[in-house]
């Protein structure tokens, strides 16, 4: 019995000296894995070229970025929470992309300056990094004039106080909305980010679209709602109205052509996609 008794004796907790010397060997090994994702992104850039890929085109892929934070977030762990491993992989993502765009200029945030709220920017970091440069440009149309440029990304406020910035994207075919910011929230987006790129499915997303529908919000909602779209009201100004739409709905979507009903507005259209993390 004695025997027995040593052999099932739990092994001694380390000492604090000895927890300290294993988590720098653990920074360590760390470092060098950060330095080895990083030296990747010179390969990535260079297969990209090899591969006959656009150099001009935006380097965003937010579609991927998701999707990987997803299955990431989706591990098993002991102590780890969502939010600091969606922290840690997105500067790791903004490093990544600092580095294949170094030489167009890396990637660069504009802000309405008349609304770049410290929360704003707050938010607008979490989600792209401490890599881009920022910068504030002194209207909302000049935020979306630059993020038709690949190497821009525009973040605007969807206070009322900023207009309908939105609506003037129905003529910016180029430029759409990437993301909804704060990025990991169950409440209604505070604003956008925009940017020169096509969104692309993700399995689980929010369609952004637009109207100058007569219909009140509630009456739109409804509407939708029968043609098979799950839709919230987002706001309402100088007569344009914002709606979100669960999953990825397509630009030319049959369900929102005004002309099978004139009910849902003379100037429409879907103005972009988020994906949910």
């Amino acid at each position: 019995m004695a025997l027995n008794a040593r052999a099932q004796t739990p092994p001694s907790p380390l000492s604090l000296t000895e927890l300290r010397l294993r988590i720098d060997a653990i920074d360590a090994e760390l470092l060098r894995l950060v330095d080895e994702r990083s030296a990747l992104a010179r390969d990535i850039a260079a297969a990209k070229a090899r591969e006959g890929g656009d150099a001009n085109a935006c380097l965003l892929r937010p579609d991927r970025e998701a999707m990987l934070l997803r299955k990431l977030t989706g591990k098993p762990r002991v102590a780890a929470s969502d939010a600091a491993v969606v922290a840690i992989w997105r500067e790791l993502i903004s490093e990544s992309l600092r580095i294949q765009g170094e030489d167009q200029g890396g990637l660069h945030l504009d802000f309405w300056a008349g609304d770049s709220s410290a929360q704003l920017v707050k938010w607008s970091r979490e989600r792209f990094g401490a890599a881009p440069s920022e910068a504030g440009l002194a209207e909302p149309v000049q935020v979306i004039a630059a993020a038709r440029d690949p190497r821009h990304i525009g973040i605007l406020s969807l206070d009322p106080r900023a207009g309908a910035w939105w609506a003037r994207l129905l003529a910016e075919p180029q430029v759409r909305v990437i993301c909804a910011l704060p990025e990991r929230t169950p409440e209604r987006p505070k604003g956008f980010a925009i940017a020169a790129l096509k969104p692309e499915p993700t399995g689980d997303d929010v369609s952004y679209w637009v109207t100058d529908s007569r219909l009140s919000e509630a009456a739109l909602t409804e509407l939708l709602g029968q043609r098979g779209l799950a839709a919230e009201w987002l706001g309402s100004t100088g007569g344009m109205k914002l709606f979100g739409l669960s999953g990825f709905v397509q630009e030319d979507d049959r369900r929102l052509d005004p002309k099978a009903e004139k009910a849902l507005g003379s100037l429409s259209g879907v103005i972009g996609t988020s994906p949910r993390i």
